[in-house]
């Protein structure tokens, strides 16, 4: 079984994206993806927030 450094569990929770998630909070995204109106209408691989993390990490 391979071993994980203690300090590290955080890094690789679902929905981390590293220093990006630290930044540019998921909350924030939501309220700007609504104020915007451009929330998904039905559930995809692909969600609107992990779209927003995709472009600003490019």
């Amino acid at each position: 079984m391979p071993h994980t450094p203690p300090d590290s569990a955080g890094v690789f929770a679902p929905g981390h994206l590293g220093e990006l998630t630290q930044l540019v909070t998921p909350a924030l995204v939501d309220q700007v993806l609504s104020l915007t109106r451009r929330t998904q209408q039905r559930v995809r691989m692909l969600p609107a927030r992990v779209m927003v993390y995709f472009v600003l990490a490019m």
